[in-house]
């Protein structure tokens, strides 16, 4: 425990002491690594008929990338997109996406908010949402390193049945259809931009 909270102090530590070089105008690019967890519950049935529900957690993994125009030193437009996995379920979520960013200045503080909006092309189609805010280090002249966390929501095209008890022991499911569906995720992203 006092190593993480050391390390968890270091870290802010250097957040306030590292300044970073404002993005000038002109091409700017993007190159990062997402992770994304998610907690739901899922309906089961069991052997003597009963039904009920289990906690799962599943985690995303992948990568994104954005490009677009530093308008001035503060105000970045682009686009992008990005692949993510769930291994245990094998699932995806995969964005197109523009992305409108702010980079504050504040002494040496250097934090940015970030705004994505468009489509996940994975699980038939749905709508892409992710706000995130973070922190900007400078690396070298014309690079930094980003970190940042936020909400993604990730929609999806599903199945959908309805279930009938027609007595005690009798169940039926009957297919109603597809259904639009959104996942909530916490992400976290660290990556560079040039």
């Amino acid at each position: 425990m006092k190593k993480t909270i050391l390390l968890i102090s270091a870290i802010v530590a250097t957040a306030f002491l590292a300044g970073a070089r404002q993005p000038q105008r002109g091409y700017r690019g993007f190159l990062e690594w997402s992770s994304s967890v998610r907690s739901e519950n899922f309906g089961d049935f069991y052997l003597d008929g009963e039904f009920g529900f289990r906690r799962q957690t599943t985690f995303y993994t992948g990568l994104t990338t954005s490009h677009g125009y530093q308008i001035d030193p503060m105000f970045f437009i682009g686009a992008g997109l990005g692949m993510e996995r769930c291994g245990s379920l094998g699932n995806w979520v995969a964005p197109v996406f523009v992305e409108g960013r702010a980079d504050f200045e504040f002494g040496k503080f250097t934090p940015f908010a970030d705004i994505r909006f468009g489509a996940n092309l994975a699980e038939d189609f749905g709508v892409y949402f992710s706000p995130s805010i973070g922190y900007r280090f400078n690396w070298g002249r014309k690079m930094g390193v980003n970190i940042g966390a936020g909400l993604t929501l990730a929609g999806y095209t599903a199945e959908h049945y309805e279930g009938t008890w027609f007595d005690k022991d009798s169940f039926e499911m009957h297919y109603v259809g597809t259904r639009h569906h959104i996942r909530p995720y916490f992400s976290f992203r660290l990556g560079i931009d040039f």
